[in-house]
């Protein structure tokens, strides 16, 4: 393990201006960032009272270290693809060497954090974690109640965590017939179903909610859900979506918003 970042322990007093000033310089916007990285690939310990996000790109990683000062780590280690399974074909497990970025808070810190985020999360699970860690369970955002713009920093940072953005360049007349296609995958099947609830009444669209293929883990068979945003000349509702995605300060993942942008700016 290296620690790229390194940021010193907090005593008292430095706890108490970073919280003074972090509540001053945060809005909603910002939590529901944060909300959509760790209902996808952050993590909330009760036991350790500690929150931690971990990704293999550092980019986001680097942006929660600097923006709640704690160090940033990384580390290497052997695993493999799991064995997967669908109508078409069977895919063998492969093995890799996996490359993590980290960045973890703790103690009273962490508790801040979380109990800020957690009016926007989604994810079940992760609410039962989060309340597990504060001692109460805080009161969540009605999600009637959500604005379009609390829902594209939500979605930005779940699709970077746990999503795909695929342009189809194989074919020769791209610039004639771009399209795109953004996923948000997991397997919790629950997780994406509010996740379409949310984005389909406010922007008035449909997305499809679609079964990948099954596989297996140490904790049993699973299956690997989509909710898929699907962008073309000839299907162009999905377009107001992408349009704020890459609006500035939104995305965090310039490797997939510059995907969005390159099919927006073909269609535009």
């Amino acid at each position: 393990m290296t620690i790229l970042i390194k940021y010193p322990k907090h005593t008292k007093k430095i706890s108490e201006d970073f919280f003074k000033r972090k509540s001053q310089e945060f809005i909603n916007l910002d939590w529901c960032k944060w909300s959509g990285w760790f209902d996808t690939d952050g993590n909330i310990y009760p036991l350790y009272s500690q929150c931690r996000l971990q990704l293999t790109d550092k980019q986001p990683v680097e942006l929660f270290s600097k923006t709640f000062e704690c160090s940033l780590g990384y580390y290497e280690y052997n695993t493999k693809t799991p064995e997967r399974h669908s109508v078409n074909a069977t895919v063998k497990s492969k093995n890799y060497t996996g490359k993590i970025f980290f960045s973890s808070l703790s103690g009273e810190k962490a508790k801040w954090v979380v109990k800020n985020m957690y009016p926007y999360l989604l994810n079940e699970e992760k609410k039962d974690y989060a309340a597990k860690l504060l001692g109460y369970r805080p009161q969540s955002k009605d999600i009637e109640n959500w604005t379009q713009d609390e829902i594209t920093n939500y979605l930005a940072s779940a699709i970077g965590g746990d999503g795909s953005v695929v342009l189809n360049k194989k074919r020769k007349n791209f610039s004639r017939f771009p399209r795109v296609e953004i996923s948000l995958i997991s397997s919790n099947s629950e997780y994406l179903s509010s996740v379409k609830y949310i984005v389909e009444n406010k922007f008035q669209i449909y997305l499809p909610l679609t079964e990948r293929f099954s596989y297996k883990t140490k904790e049993g068979d699973k299956t690997s859900y989509a909710l898929r945003f699907y962008g073309s000349r000839r299907n162009s509702e999905n377009l107001p979506v992408f349009k704020n995605l890459i609006k500035d300060n939104v995305m965090t993942l310039d490797r997939k918003k510059q995907k969005i942008q390159e099919f927006v700016n073909y269609i535009s």
